[in-house]
């Protein structure tokens, strides 16, 4: 949990890495998955890096797998996945094995695709042609295709048309069918006899391998010059035409032919589609351990092209983030790898000074992650800022739990949360595709949390599906007799009379009888939430106390810290404090009048006068209009504290650092100008920059700090009053998830279930209570769920963070195997540098 708090030192580190043993050391550093290297070079374009030669071969045969991966889904077949990490990377003195192996498995598999592609042309072509011949020759019948047996012989025995009659036969898509008969019609200005046939057929692509449906036609013209206008339509609609026989039985002959050629094709082709997929499925049980691999290769000369190479040292210079707690565990890697790849000399690393600012590194396990990303997900912390995420485990499933208090509800949050940490071993180091799944299953454990802060609101509220128990004595005693209470429909229980002792823990469950339930829960509700906001607020302000106490910003305490808290503390915790005093000092027990329940003040009316500066009415004339003496001269003073202390906010930081910039500027002006006049080397090149880092920046003028403290201030102010009304959703939200959970079980179950009396009833209650559970689990459970979690989430964001947390650093990345296949790293970079083999069939 240390390590939760602030984010892990971190170390800057000048690494020093012989080219022989390079490999292997990098290769161990990607398994640990603890540094992150800082490219040296960057103004070096990809194509002149050290080892793209190297990268390039890898890439090469990245792209074959990519390639064969891709047949291998057009036939289905699937890759044995190992789910592991295991292989180690390829070195570069067994690459060639593999190339010759992978080359001759592409070369293979390209020419069986290619052979297979042909057979497909050539089948869909004795398909399409043996199609038309079936559809368009009943159309004929016995007759031949000729202008007497087409058009028939008129009364004069004469057809009345000159020129030569043709004939066009095919097939066209049929989405596009009618848009091709409309076009042939208007391009022959509707001399032109057409027919289409009455069924479709499905046919495959060769190329896609994806169904497509046509359907055959006939278009009979005469004349050559609208014969070649029509087939110039034909062309533009990507129409396939087959020349038909002009006889019956010349057709049924070539109907017989293609029939057996068809049959002689489906025989190769299925043989060939047998070794095809024989060779693509021995290479599936490769296929995975070949592309982690090369994946792993590929990555470290990535990460090798970041280093410098020294030629006259003869070793590869780079430099890192580690943090602190892995420096040894690097240190090892390095001298043990060095033993392994038979090094003379030893490679090394050795701690060094940077002025920037490092990288944020918290340690997580599989409980805090989820929470840590909640925070992630707002921004990464500053280095070694206070760290929202250790105290989110316990305030972000509470206030959830406050908006969604039912018992049952969750039961069934803490029930799919235990399922999914029971097989959490099964799906760890797997990546689904679901991104549903994959959201859920990584926040399994904020889930198991929440539902058990769910069953404990639920317990305080006592809310079980909307309905109350009694597991202790009620507060309330009945002092009626028999006869009254058989009499009215309601009976008022006063305080006054008799009563039992306090109902300890929760809400008494006899308010889920009474008429007046609403009010109640209201006026509790919306007090409840003020109290946790402000204290949720002032918790997180008291947090930026130990920023400043740890960053050393010793004059933020007094000039920042201090009158925030103040003018929270007189204005806001005045207001909690007011509450608590209503619910001790006023009471319907009291035999004084003035102490009793209907002389109670209005809170939210004091407030509004104390902060006006006038004076308040009492209730009743028999009542006091305040809760003590001098109350009215107290709350004055604090308005008065909390005014005071938005000057000291807006113009205490701003004197204060311009005095102290100046000072600094001046002692860094000194420093440069030595620093040029008796300095040389180049190796001081970098203490030069960091002295003009800090000129630039104690040159800040005072208007622009000025500006920045003016927007803190108007915005912390502001957001006193706009932050504790935002609270206020913990009331909403609660109170509305309430009702409708009571709603449906009044209007869904109780009404249509429970008061059936009928035969009936048995049958009719099980479905009732289905779609009843139905409307809990997809209503209440997910969507009141969700929403719940968005306002929760938004609460930690905008009003519990914003009082201490700046979140203005960046993520530590480092070098990790397991990042890059589990897809939250990078494996590569643009490899447009290397030339990729173009696939054509």
């Amino acid at each position: 949990m240390g390590c939760m708090l602030r984010s892990d030192p971190m170390t800057f580190c000048d690494m020093f890495l012989q080219p022989e043993a390079a490999f292997e050391v990098i290769g161990h550093l990607g398994e640990m998955g603890c540094v992150q290297f800082v490219d040296m070079t960057p103004e070096v374009k990809p194509f002149q890096r050290n080892y793209v030669t190297e990268l390039c071969r890898y890439a090469e045969l990245e792209r074959k797998l990519v390639y064969m991966e891709g047949e291998m889904s057009k036939d289905r077949i699937s890759v044995v996945e190992y789910n592991s990490m295991k292989p180690k990377p390829l070195p570069l003195n067994e690459l060639a094995t593999l190339e010759n192996i992978l080359e001759k498995w592409e070369n293979d598999v390209l020419e069986m695709s290619e052979h297979q592609t042909t057979l497909l042309k050539n089948y869909l072509e004795l398909t399409e042609m043996n199609y038309v011949l079936n559809q368009i020759g009943p159309l004929m019948g016995e007759a031949e295709m000729t202008e007497e047996a087409i058009f028939g012989r008129s009364a004069g025995g004469d057809t009345g048309l000159l020129g030569r009659l043709f004939v066009l036969t095919g097939v066209v898509k049929r989405s596009r069918s009618f848009p091709f008969e409309m076009m042939m019609w208007r391009v022959s200005h509707g001399n032109i006899y057409y027919k289409r046939a009455t069924q479709d057929a499905i046919l495959q692509d060769p190329r896609s391998g994806q169904d497509i449906r046509k359907v055959a036609f006939m278009a009979v013209c005469q004349g050559e010059q609208l014969y070649t206008r029509l087939e110039k339509v034909c062309s533009g609609f990507h129409v396939n035409l087959y020349t038909c026989p002009e006889s019956h039985d010349a057709r049924m002959d070539m109907m017989l032919q293609l029939s057996v050629r068809i049959d002689d094709l489906e025989k190769v082709m299925k043989k060939t589609k047998y070794y095809r997929c024989k060779a693509l499925r021995t290479v599936s049980k490769q296929w995975d351990s070949w592309m982690v691999q090369i994946k792993k290769s590929k990555a470290i000369y990535h990460t090798m092209n970041m280093f410098t190479l020294d030629i006259t040292r003869r070793c590869l210079i780079g430099q890192c983030w580690v943090p602190e707690l892995d420096f040894p565990k690097v240190e090892d890697v390095l001298a043990r790898a060095t033993e392994e790849a038979g090094s003379t000399v030893e490679s090394f690393i050795l701690k060094s000074d940077d002025s920037d600012e490092p990288p944020t590194y918290h340690r997580t396990n599989k409980f805090t992650k989820g929470f840590q990303a909640l925070i992630n997900a707002y921004g990464d912390s500053t280095y070694r800022e206070l760290n929202p995420g250790l105290y989110t485990i316990i305030t972000f499933p509470f206030l959830f739990a406050v908006m969604f208090g039912d018992i049952c509800h969750g039961t069934i949050l803490l029930v799919f949360a235990a399922w999914m940490i029971s097989v959490e071993k099964q799906h760890m180091d797997k990546t689904s595709k679901n991104e549903i799944w994959n959201i859920f299953f990584g926040g399994r454990y904020i889930i198991l949390m929440m539902g058990l802060f769910t069953m404990y609101t639920g317990f305080l509220y006592n809310v079980f599906f909307s309905k109350s128990i009694m597991p202790m004595k009620s507060y309330w005693m009945n002092t009626y007799d028999k006869e009254t209470v058989e009499k009215n429909h309601y009976i008022e229980l006063n305080p006054v009379f008799e009563t039992n002792p306090p109902y300890i823990f929760g809400v008494d469950p006899v308010w889920a009888l009474a008429k007046n339930k609403i009010m109640y829960l209201n006026s509790l509700k919306m007090k409840m939430s003020i109290i946790i906001g402000i204290v949720h607020m002032m918790f997180g302000l008291s947090l930026s106390l130990f920023n400043h106490i740890y960053f050393k910003r010793y004059y933020a305490i007094i000039l920042e810290f201090i009158p925030q808290i103040l003018f929270l503390t007189c204005l806001f915790f005045w207001l909690v404090t007011l509450i608590y005093m209503k619910w001790f000092m006023f009471s319907g027990k009291y035999t004084e009048v003035k102490r009793g329940a209907g002389c109670a003040p209005l809170i939210l009316i004091l407030f509004i006068d104390m902060v006006l500066m006038s004076t308040s009415k009492p209730v009743e004339d028999e009542c006091d209009a305040y809760m003590f003496e001098g109350q009215e001269s107290f709350q004055r003073l604090l308005v008065f504290i909390a005014v005071i202390n938005v000057p000291i906010l807006l113009f205490g930081s701003p004197v204060y650092l311009n005095h102290i910039y100046k000072k600094k500027k001046e002692e860094a002006l000194k420093k440069i100008s030595q620093f040029r006049r008796y300095q040389r080397r180049d190796s001081d090149k970098h203490t030069e920059e960091k002295i003009l880092k800090d000129i630039a920046k104690y040159s800040t003028p005072f208007g622009e700090l000025m500006i920045h403290q003016a927007v803190h201030t108007i915005e912390f102010v502001l957001s006193t009053v706009s932050h504790t009304a935002s609270y206020l959703r913990l009331w909403a939200l609660s109170l509305a998830h309430e009702q409708l959970s009571e709603m449906l079980w009044v209007m869904v179950f109780a009404k249509l279930g429970l008061r059936e009396t009928s035969y009936y009833g048995g049958p009719k209650i099980f479905i009732i209570f289905a779609i009843w559970a139905s409307f809990n689990l997809s209503i209440l459970v997910v969507m009141e769920g969700l929403s719940a979690f968005l306002h929760t989430l938004r609460l930690h964001w905008v009003e519990f963070m914003s009082k201490f947390y700046t979140g203005s650093g960046y993520p530590f990345k480092p070098f990790s195997f397991k990042a890059i296949f589990s897809g939250d790293g990078k494996d590569d970079q643009s490899e447009a540098m290397c030339k990729k083999k173009v696939v054509t069939y």
